[in-house]
């Protein structure tokens, strides 16, 4: 990259790093497994894996739509931030509705990349997601007889199905970024399930992007905030003022400007640091909460969730926020437009899940006006990474410690024996959520941490 103080800074692709960078991801990963276990083509079948099915096929489920497949996408509309409500009812014959299995999932994802480790060595892979690898294949090119990427991601693409039936679409490129953006943006359009973008390719195939949102990274908060400064497009992200990028939005305007111009200089050997300054957890509950002890249930059982979480990563929290969605059909007549609320308090620094848990219900004391609610989510910030007891000056010392030991024990339990081993009395109250959450396993969008079935880093 070339610097002009008085002009945009010029990249030089000659001087930029080229490899064979391979971005796979599953083909509705989630749907396609549950396909294959039924004996079912999943490019074909109408298949949706929602929460909370109902077990009478005369009534209608109240979860949500997980992943859906292709074709039932095509029949029905749906996304995968789609509800019951959203599906034909009563359900068309032909319609597959499955509940989510995570860990048979995550079995499946282990399976999948250890057929990757074929084509490239642990330096060279990288998980991205439950259904997205990185390789660099540049080095094993040669090894399987291709003389380009795109012949080896065929080999790779064949080698999956074959072994387990998921069909896998790939992006191609000289970096992870120019991979994931061909992936995203092309693969899923050619009848090979295969898209390649490399540094010659940029104006072409990024310029001519006319939605933001389809870049990874870019999100509706971000993109609305580009659109203010006149920026739309690839094309007009590539050529934006670059200073102003920077002075708007800070760290994140210079890299947007760079991915426009296709540059992303990592590597899949770096080791990552999670920057994460924040622990916490939200469910859409199973159907519309409309008494206060059923909600305080579950807002006592998602403290103790995330104090677990917090007492695993060595952390305390000194700012605790609740959020409280509303059920969809609830209208709050003097604030109509309100959806719910948020709110968030200081706290001596803590991991105490008595201590989040009473804060928590501080919180949804002074918000809560009986109102149905559908979404929950707990929040810990200003994270100190420590494993000192700091006393706090207006309790009981005494109290205080003993609180500190109970953690302990139940942390210890739930370690060596499940969450299920030992729960608190409100996990057998009405409304509890946290004994049928467990059976989910860990890892389903950081949902299940802390209250995993198994054995904590076991899975049958």
């Amino acid at each position: 990259m070339v610097m002009n103080w008085d002009d945009n800074p010029k990249f030089i692709y000659e001087r930029e790093p080229s490899r064979d960078i391979l971005c796979i991801d599953c083909k509705r990963f989630y749907s396609s497994v549950e396909c294959v276990e039924r004996g079912l083509n999943p490019l074909t079948t109408k298949l949706v894996v929602m929460s909370y099915p109902s077990d009478d096929p005369s009534e209608r489920g109240s979860g949500l739509i997980l992943a859906s497949s292709p074709a039932a996408k095509r029949a029905y509309g749906i996304s995968n931030v789609s509800r019951a409500r959203d599906l034909p009812f009563p359900y068309p014959d032909d319609l597959v509705i499955a509940p989510p299995l995570m860990r048979v999932y995550m079995q499946k994802n282990m399976e999948i990349n250890n057929i990757y480790r074929k084509y490239a060595d642990e330096k060279n892979h990288a998980v991205f997601s439950v259904d997205e690898s990185f390789l660099d294949v540049t080095d094993s090119l040669k090894l399987y007889g291709c003389e380009t990427a795109d012949q080896l991601a065929r080999l790779i693409q064949i080698d999956v199905f074959q072994q387990t039936g998921i069909y896998t679409t790939v992006g191609i490129g000289d970096n992870p970024w120019l991979a994931k953006a061909a992936l995203d943006l092309y693969s899923k359009h050619n009848r090979n399930m295969r898209a390649e973008i490399r540094y010659e390719d940029v104006p072409a195939k990024l310029w001519n992007v006319q939605d933001l949102t389809e870049f990874c990274g870019i999100a509706k908060r971000t993109n609305k905030r580009l659109v203010r400064m006149g920026i739309k497009t690839g094309y007009d992200l590539a050529h934006a003022d670059y200073w102003r990028l920077k002075t708007q939005l800070g760290v994140v305007g210079t890299e947007l400007y760079a991915k426009a111009w296709g540059i992303d200089r990592s590597f899949l050997g770096q080791k990552y640091t999670s920057k994460s300054k924040s622990i916490g957890n939200s469910q859409v509950l199973n159907k519309d909460y409309t008494r206060r002890d059923e909600v305080e249930t579950v807002i006592k059982e998602m403290a103790d969730q995330v104090g677990t979480r917090l007492r695993r990563s060595g952390a305390k929290t000194e700012c605790v926020s609740l959020f409280v969605g509303y059920s969809m059909g609830y209208i709050d007549y003097k604030n109509p437009d309100k959806h719910g609320f948020h709110q968030q308090m200081r706290i001596p620094l803590t991991n105490s899940s008595k201590e989040i848990a009473e804060t928590l219900l501080i919180i949804f004391d002074k918000n809560y006006r009986r109102q149905d609610i559908r979404n929950i989510g707990v929040n810990c910030s200003r994270l100190t990474f420590t494993n000192s007891l700091q006393l706090n000056l207006f309790a009981e010392p005494e109290e205080q410690i003993n609180d500190h030991k109970v953690d302990y024990v139940v942390d210890t339990i739930r370690k060596k024996y499940g969450f299920k081993a030992i729960v608190h009395g409100t996990s057998l109250m009405p409304g509890s959520r946290a004994i049928s959450r467990s059976s989910l396993i860990g890892g389903h969008a950081g949902g299940q941490g802390g209250i995993e079935s198994e054995p904590h880093g076991k899975a049958n």
